[in-house]
């Protein structure tokens, strides 16, 4: 009779635990909109965001990026760079709907400027171009010279999701069926 006791004593805990574990994994970050990410990008700058849309472009020529719309309005987009999930992702996934997780990143598009104005304080890194070591750096030395600082936000991806929109003939209804989801793999995890 202790015996029983005792094992259902040690049912009940591993019961107990796997549900608190389930409960942790189910709490996920709050989805954003493409158009919060690209309105401001520095205010996500090197935080993990998750958000959904529409892939609209796989790049063929490197396959290492590709371009999201928003759902609703696909006047945004944003660049995901597939990172560890190249090989996961081909042309066939254009069309439909991902959910993405990742760190937003942002760089400076017009640094070039800075070049033809040689007299300036700028430290070099390289001979090449300028080296600067933020994306603030880099506002701050345009604005000094009177530049207007074109950033663009890019996510370097850490997991995905995609779905396919299913339209049912006998009810016309649209139904979202999960046909994928990975995670990247920790060092030592996985192949």
């Amino acid at each position: 009779m202790l015996k029983r006791i005792f094992i259902l004593a040690i049912v009940a805990l591993i019961i107990q635990s796997c549900n608190q574990a389930t409960e942790k994994g189910t709490e996920t970050a709050e989805v954003k909109k493409i158009s919060e990410l690209v309105s401001d990008p520095l205010g996500f700058e090197g935080k993990e965001v998750v958000f959904e849309g529409v892939i609209t472009h796989i790049c063929r020529h490197s396959g290492d990026k590709m371009r999201v719309n928003q759902l609703d309005d696909a006047d945004f987009s944003i660049m995901v760079m597939l990172e560890d999930f190249q090989t996961q992702i081909n042309s066939d996934f254009e069309g439909r709907n991902v959910k993405v997780s990742g760190v937003l990143k942002t760089r400076v598009r017009n640094l070039d400027q800075l070049e033809e104005n040689h007299d300036h304080d700028h430290a070099h890194d390289g001979e090449e171009g300028h080296e600067c070591s933020s994306t603030e750096e880099a506002i701050k030395q345009l604005e000094k010279r009177g530049i207007t600082p074109d950033i663009v936000a890019y996510i370097e991806m850490k997991g995905f999701e995609i779905s396919e929109t299913i339209e049912m003939e006998e009810t016309k209804e649209e139904e979202t069926e999960s046909v994928e989801v990975a995670e990247a793999s920790k060092p030592g995890e996985g192949c």
